[in-house]
């Protein structure tokens, strides 16, 4: 009986992570972070930057990189912390303040990876991140949840099309509850 409630606990908790990961890759990486990176690497002027960047010892790079890369996350810590304490202006602002970072942070990953992964334990850890995340992404659950999200992503898509029809529906819901609560 405790196990059978363990598992179904467990599957739970996964259930719920993976709805979190999916939710930001789907919102945060591919509506907001993704446009932003894609703009970072259009601008001549980061062209430029990349230029001399090749130029710096690697181990600067690492340092560059890593220092970035705890900055960001330590800033998604801070806005979850944030939304958790009930401030949630605050923590949405943080957090949306964390992607232009984090798209400028991933903008350098990827241009600096060949010579950042010449580091042994930097390339075991990349390569061990990716294999739990390969992990995750092959797992029924994450199947599961990921259709779920796209057949929502699609009726959100097919419903609120149009500012307009998304403004009726707002209205309509607000007279129905209005109408419930006067009653």
């Amino acid at each position: 009986m405790i196990k059978l409630f363990q598992k179904k606990l467990i599957h739970v908790v996964l259930t719920f992570l993976v709805f979190v990961y999916i939710v930001f890759e789907e919102l945060v990486w591919e509506t907001i972070a993704k446009p932003i990176y894609e703009y970072f690497h259009s601008l001549k002027i980061l062209k430029r930057i990349e230029f001399h960047i090749h130029k710096l010892h690697r181990l600067v790079l690492l340092i560059l990189f890593l220092s970035l890369f705890v900055q960001v996350e330590l800033l998604g810590v801070l806005a979850v912390a944030l939304l958790a304490k009930g401030k949630v202006y605050s923590g949405v602002l943080l957090y949306s303040a964390k992607i232009p970072i984090g798209a400028f942070t991933f903008w350098l990953f990827k241009i600096t990876k060949d010579r950042l992964m010449t580091f042994g334990w930097f390339k075991a850890s990349y390569d061990f991140t990716m294999s739990v995340i390969d992990k995750i992404k092959a797992t029924q659950t994450y199947q599961e949840v990921k259709e779920s999200t796209k057949e929502i992503k699609e009726f959100i898509k097919e419903n609120f099309k149009n500012r307009s029809s998304l403004k009726i529906k707002i209205k309509r819901i607000y007279t129905n509850i209005k109408k419930a609560l006067s009653s």
